[in-house]
């Protein structure tokens, strides 16, 4: 161990003067909390990115076919086997979508019916298939409480005929699902194809929108060019990424932001380092001046302080990672980050820290810490050895 790093750490355990230590002190708390914070909003952040990305994923296509001018696809079953023959494309679903009321007792409530298959049968809770004629849909959990519906509960559908004529259609309720964002919960309605056909006076369904489900999402924008070049320019072909590019921009950004934000934090925080470095040398003058008449060099000063002062931001950062990474542990043991699902779609976000945004908040925290002790450090080594003995 070279005589530098001794003596740095000898220095950083011996007793300070009162200010020095309060400084020192405040120096390690406040990096502690600059890092933990930074920790916290980046896996808040991290973890409502991750959170709405799964639950779009898992309730939206990867990739969307539709026509340009939103008219029926007719020949979808040709399409639909041509893209099957892609080994990243898993499903090819034909849906399609229409904006309706339902009526029901309590509420009268905008709803989109989705044509799926989910709800092609109504069974009672003793698995015996009803014998009527009432279609069946499938409701979410936000629409269902609104409505005050529930499984096996009867409404209606208030669709607009080709020459804007209301049509009511009573329904029956199948069952009530969840996904967990709250605009589907609050406005999705499923219904079966061959009733959604029925429903806009057709014999036969006809899909307006293929969902093309992929086996690696982050491909999808590769597949959706394929698909792009083997379909004419009638059709227009979205990946999940191009539809929801505001909503995932608008999260980088705001993760952007916080990190730079509380960086400044860090920095400021930092700077008590540099307090704490400038009273140190002081104290230390005279031990400054034997290392001089000894044969310290100035680098070896230099070293010296600069090291104390790492070992004072190390101190804080490191608290500051087992406080950030134990808040967030807490915060989803407790389930502490609830919020307003009307307004942010999500009602419980959870804390995600991963290892690169530790790593990178380390590395901005060691950084910031690291020009905040260069000044004193410097300053040390200019002190003339003679002057301070002579004082003595």
């Amino acid at each position: 161990m070279s005589f530098e790093l001794k003596l740095a750490f000898k220095y950083f355990r011996a007793k300070r003067k009162s200010l020095a230590r309060f400084t020192s002190i405040v120096a390690v708390v406040g990096i502690a909390a600059g890092v933990a914070a930074l920790i916290i909003a980046q896996a808040l952040s991290n973890g409502f990115s991750q959170e709405m990305r799964d639950k779009i994923l898992a309730n939206t296509a990867h990739v969307s076919i539709f026509s340009v001018d939103g008219s029926e696809i007719s020949d979808w079953s040709a399409i639909k086997k041509n893209l099957q023959k892609d080994e990243n494309i898993v499903a090819v679903t034909p849906t399609a979508y229409e904006s309706a009321v339902l009526l029901s007792a309590n509420a009268t409530d905008y709803v989109i019916l989705r044509a799926e298959d989910r709800a092609a049968k109504v069974e009672n809770q003793t698995g015996e298939i009803w014998n009527y004629e009432l279609k069946a849909i499938s409701i979410g959990a936000e629409l269902a409480k609104k409505s005050g519906l529930k499984s096996g509960g009867e409404a209606e559908i208030v669709t607009l005929e080709k020459d804007d004529e209301p049509k009511r259609t009573r329904v029956r309720v199948k069952d009530v699902f969840q996904t967990g964002l709250y605009e589907y919960d609050s406005t999705w309605v499923y219904i079966a194809p061959e009733d959604f056909a029925r429903l806009r006076g057709k014999r036969d369904f006809t899909p307006t929108v293929l969902n093309v489900s992929v086996a690696d999402i982050y491909k999808s924008a590769e597949t959706a060019r394929k698909i792009r070049e083997s379909l004419s320019e009638n059709f227009r072909v979205i990946d999940w990424q191009e539809a929801n590019r505001p909503l995932f921009a608008a999260l980088s950004l705001e993760r952007k932001v916080a990190l730079a934000i509380i960086s400044l934090i860090i920095f400021i925080a930092a700077l008590n380092i540099t307090t704490t470095l400038a009273l140190l040398v002081n104290e230390r003058r005279l031990d400054i001046a034997i290392l001089r008449t000894c044969g310290a060099k100035t680098r070896n000063l230099i070293k010296i302080f600069l090291l104390e002062g790492l070992f004072l931001a190390v101190s804080g950062i490191f608290s500051g990672v087992i406080c950030g990474l134990s808040g967030c542990f807490l915060g989803n043991y407790f389930r502490l980050v609830n919020i307003s699902a009307e307004v942010y779609s999500l009602a419980y976000i959870p804390l995600r820290p991963d290892l690169t945004s530790v790593l990178l908040i380390v590395l901005i925290a060691f950084i910031l810490c690291l020009l905040a002790v260069l000044y004193p450090a410097f300053r040390a080594s200019r002190i003339k050895p003679l002057e301070n003995l002579r004082n003595q």
